[in-house]
């Protein structure tokens, strides 16, 4: 499992700024599935969402390294 974590501005509930965007990638055989997390350090805020390769097609994004929250893309070596 390879993951990346970067703090990415203000909370949308707090206003603090410590949001992190949190980025997974899971690989097992044909499987694949890359997570976004938002998660505030101070209060608790959290929003998250899975890709999963297996999915219907019609349920995939345009591109699941890219956080559907910020924007961002996902920087795994």
């Amino acid at each position: 499992m390879a993951r990346e974590i970067q703090t990415v501005g203000n909370c949308p509930k707090c206003q603090v700024e410590n949001l992190q965007c949190r980025y997974n990638q899971f690989e097992k055989d044909d499987l694949q599935i890359r997570s976004w997390e938002h998660k505030c350090a101070e209060c608790g805020y959290r929003e998250t969402t899975a890709f999963r390769s297996d999915d219907p097609v019609e349920e995939q994004p345009v591109d699941a390294g890219v956080c559907p929250y910020c924007g961002r893309r996902g920087n795994l070596s």
